[in-house]
């Protein structure tokens, strides 16, 4: 190709990957996240600043003490001997909720402590948070129940932002009224930014921590210990996972609250939060840069890939220094998602100039369509020259139209349809108020309701639509206090807001044309009960500024009266969308999210979780139909589809199988009984095609390339693959007996053809057992990798039965 086109073909390359990372910011905040992560791995942590300690409620500590929340004399004595301790500052990262009303009897103790303290900061909630003029404003803040009873006590907030990183605006202007962030309260000094974004410089470990319950053993016992805790900032919050909201760092998978407040304490301690004043002006040198280079690459008297290896190399060298050392926020997706479009560019010449372009083989579905369309034209074409023929057809014509006949109903026709499947069964099957499953990560969902249900506390369930939210929520409820008191279930996406308002808070007699009479809401009517709110997300700005006033007072105004009176209600939310980035996109209100996700439940689609497919379809096919059973091929059509609808579709799909299979006078669903967009994914069984040709050439030599050619020229290590594959799988069915394996691989009792057939899988054996005796290696998953060439061209399909006979080989 001429040099000047594939020079502004490269110069397009760079512009197209830019645009792409401008009109797709979460690509962008990833790469640079995935990077800046790496750099922190290689830099290694840091110690933050000791003079930080973090009193924690850990999960150990609830179970001792009872459910989440705490009573709040716990905060009180901890302030009393905190304070008695001489430490500088004591920081409560918990926010104190004055809808609490069972801790409404500990709030005169907890407050006469602060007073007597007079060294701790509270915790507020911000609403909305937005910003102008390089300020930040919010539409309404939460206080703590001890700032109501005395306003002099010091607050903070502890909102924060995901905007390309973890930001905290140090001070929110709320209708005049200034409120600091909680950190840069307990910091006590002025900075000169107005927001920081956050520098995790380690684990939130290696800060000087203790749980509750050991802080507590450390007084009663009165350690020596105690008087390290002089002069230094103490923060106290929750560290329970199930509960504490969480972040991903770069060393913590599941990073508190408690501890992102004490990271960003650290920053203004010693003043290394990330610096973003130079992120745009780094994207363009980076593209800049990258321009310059494809500019002067030929002139360049060097391979391409020296150039390519020293370019990167120099770049991870001088961002890694501004990134760890100079603590420099940069774009870096701005110089490695072009860097890869060129470099990719490149080799794509390169391959085309060399036509070395590789032809993959067939897939094996579309061999077999091949083959097919090749048989059914061979018989129409015998079956005109037998109809000229007549009568006189010659009996070798006949037979060959019988014989292809045969090959076509042996495609058309597979044998798996006509056996039936096989469904778990035993302890692994569970049911829990309805959910069926034998999976891992639904009996970690059902370990977390067992959990949040006996606490009085809000649950957001998120989950695609028909994962089973409104289940979940049933079980919440079945499994809480509140059980003999009614559930109430509303649809939020199927009510305009006018509706929906008067649904929930229900009416007065003339509030509105054709309101004859009063009507009770349904908050109402779940008094003393759960209310299930789903697809909250769907909800307008005016109807969740009034929901939020509900879970925060506990009062609710019904349509067309000015009378308020409270209701006792928990409330359960569910949503198919991710909150966080409709918050982040002013699409929900922060604070009512906040208000909402005290225990986030996360529901896995039913792709996810492929093992409970076969539990769950054994399962509606004994409701709908008890003895109708479903053929293996159906049952591996719905093991290979994706499930959109998750189990709400499955559901269907196995009501509609069993009215087509009752139709047809059958006990057993075939594979047309199910939708043909799960039919079109279901595959051909290649290997018996295989197997059968080979069995006819009485694998002989020659017969791996004569089956390649007779299967429509198909490549030779296709078939050769798929043999081998055979084997493996035929060996682990049959508990690795070699002799009964070659019987069945042959399928003949011609000793000649076994002895063939038994050389060839002693030959797969022993390649087997050399890697292994000359490697030395004992354990599974250390051979696999090892061994990763032998799976190399194998069908995945095989991938199993060739781990169980390195596994069988190495025991």
């Amino acid at each position: 190709m001429h040099k000047n086109k594939k020079l502004i073909v490269k110069f397009l390359l760079v512009v197209i990957a830019a645009l792409i990372l401008l009109l797709f910011p979460g690509l962008r905040r990833g790469t640079d996240k995935t990077v800046e992560n790496v750099y922190s791995i290689i830099a290694g942590e840091r110690q933050p600043d000791t003079n930080i300690v973090i009193i924690h409620i850990s999960a150990s500590d609830l179970e001792s003490i009872g459910p989440w929340p705490i009573k709040r004399s716990y905060y009180a004595l901890l302030i009393k001997n905190l304070t008695a301790q001489n430490v500088k500052k004591i920081g409560l990262e918990v926010f104190l909720s004055s809808r609490m009303v069972t801790q409404s009897i500990y709030d005169k103790l907890l407050k006469n402590e602060i007073e007597r303290s007079g060294k701790v900061v509270l915790s507020s909630l911000a609403g909305r948070i937005t910003k102008a003029n390089n300020k930040f404003y919010t539409d309404s803040l939460s206080y703590p129940s001890p700032k109501l009873l005395n306003k002099d006590f010091l607050t903070g907030h502890l909102n924060y932002l995901k905007n390309n990183g973890i930001e905290i605006p140090l001070v929110i202007d709320n209708h005049g009224l200034l409120e600091k962030a909680f950190s840069y309260q307990l910091y006590g000094k002025e900075s000169g930014s107005p927001v920081i974004m956050l520098n995790f410089i380690s684990s939130w470990n290696k800060f000087r921590h203790y749980s509750l319950l050991e802080y507590f053993q450390l007084v009663r016992e009165n350690s020596t210990e105690l008087k390290s805790f002089k002069d230094k900032t103490i923060i106290i919050g929750i560290s329970d996972s199930q509960i504490a909201s969480t972040i991903e760092t770069a060393y913590d998978n599941d990073l508190p609250g408690v501890a992102l407040h004490a990271f960003a304490l650290d920053n203004l301690l010693n003043a290394r939060w990330l610096k973003t004043n130079y992120y745009l002006l780094s994207g363009i040198l980076f593209l800049l840069f990258l321009l310059g280079l494809i500019l002067f690459q030929p002139k360049i008297k060097a391979n391409n890939y020296y150039i390519y290896l020293f370019t990167f190399g120099g770049f991870l060298i001088v961002t890694f220094i501004l990134s760890i050392v100079f603590n420099y926020k940069l774009a870096l997706s701005f110089f490695i998602f072009p860097y890869l479009f060129v470099i990719t560019a490149d080799a794509v010449y390169f391959v085309l100039e060399k036509q070395n372009i590789l032809k993959g083989a067939l897939d094996e579905s579309e061999v077999l369509k091949k083959l097919l369309e090749v048989k059914e034209s061979e018989l129409n074409r015998l079956q005109r020259e037998l109809d000229v023929t007549g009568e006189r057809g010659s009996e070798t014509l006949v037979e060959q139209i019988r014989s292809l006949k045969n090959d076509i109903e042996k495609l058309r026709d597979d044998e798996e349809d006509k056996t039936k499947a096989e469904f778990p069964a035993g302890e692994s099957i569970k049911e829990f108020h309805g959910i069926i499953y034998r999976s891992k990560v639904m009996n970690s969902v059902v370990e977390l309701i067992k959990k949040a249900a006996p606490v009085n506390a809000t649950v957001l369930i998120v989950g695609e639509s028909g994962t089973g939210k409104e289940l979940v929520a049933k079980a919440i409820h079945r499994l809480s206090e509140r059980k003999n008191n009614n559930f109430v279930a509303v649809n939020c996406a199927a009510l305009t807001e006018t509706l929906l308002e008067s649904e929930l808070f229900g009416y007065v007699k003339g509030a509105f044309t054709g309101a004859s009479s009063d009507k009770m809401g349904r908050f109402e009517a779940a008094d003393k009960g759960t209310i299930f709110l789903d697809e909250i997300g769907e909800t307008s700005d005016n109807f969740q500024a009034k929901l939020l006033r509900v879970l925060q007072s506990g009062e609710i105004e019904k349509v067309g009266s000015p009378k308020q009176f409270n209701v006792d209600v928990r409330v359960v939310a569910a949503t198919n969308k991710e909150l966080e980035f409709a918050v982040n996109e002013k699409r929900f209100r922060e604070d009512l999210y906040y208000r909402l996700n005290v225990v986030k439940i996360e529901l896995p689609p039913l792709r996810e979780r492929k093992e409970d497919i076969e539990v769950l379809t054994a399962h509606f096919l004994s409701e709908e139909k008890p003895g109708m059973s479903l053929s293996k091929s159906a049952l591996g059509a719905l093991l290979d589809y994706n499930w959109k609808g998750n189990v709400r579709e499955l559901e269907s799909v196995i009501k509609r199988a069993v009215i087509f299979a009752e139709a047809e006078g059958r006990d057993i669903i075939k594979i047309t009984d199910l939708p043909k967009e799960i039919v079109k994914k279901s595959k051909y069984n290649f290997e018996d095609l295989v197997l059968e040709s080979l069995r006819a050439k009485k694998f002989s030599h020659s017969s791996i390339t004569e089956t390649a050619k007779e299967l429509g020229d198909v490549n030779r290590t296709m078939v050769a693959e798929h043999f081998r594959g055979a084997v493996f799988k035929t060996l682990y069915e049959n508990n690795f007996d070699i002799e009964k394996t070659v019987i069945l691989i042959s399928d003949t009792d011609d000793n000649d053809v076994n002895e063939r057939v038994n050389n060839k899988i002693r030959t797969f054996l022993n390649n087997i057992e050399n890697d292994i005796s000359s490697s030395g290696i004992k354990e599974f998953e250390l051979a696999k990798s090892k061994f990763s060439s032998k799976y190399k061209n194998l069908p995945v399909k095989f991938h199993h039965y060739l781990d169980e006979v390195i596994k069988w080989k190495l025991s």
